[in-house]
């Protein structure tokens, strides 16, 4: 059995109402909603992504769909040589 993880990448939806979060489910894992504010975080399969988008652009329940910044961000949170450069508090 091959274990290959299939490349996702995530939408922001937003909608109108909440209430018909239950029908999007059919196009993506939906990973977070925001009840108050009226969006949701979707990932989607990578060789889909651009067909899932406009369809989830052409339902009436959807508002905008916008590609998550996720991708653009920096994620490494420190480098080793900044680790390197502090001294300890051994002396204390």
């Amino acid at each position: 059995m091959d274990n290959i993880l299939e490349e996702r990448k995530s939408l922001i939806v937003y909608v109108y109402s909440t209430k018909q979060i239950r029908q999007l489910k059919k196009y993506g894992l939906i990973y977070y909603v925001s009840y108050k504010m009226h969006y949701l975080v979707m990932y989607v399969n990578s060789e889909n992504f651009n067909m899932i988008k406009e369809k989830l652009k052409k339902l009436r329940i959807v508002k905008s769909v916008v590609d998550s910044p996720y991708i653009n961000l920096y994620n490494q949170l420190s480098q080793k040589e900044d680790i390197d450069d502090q001294k300890d508090d051994e002396e204390y």
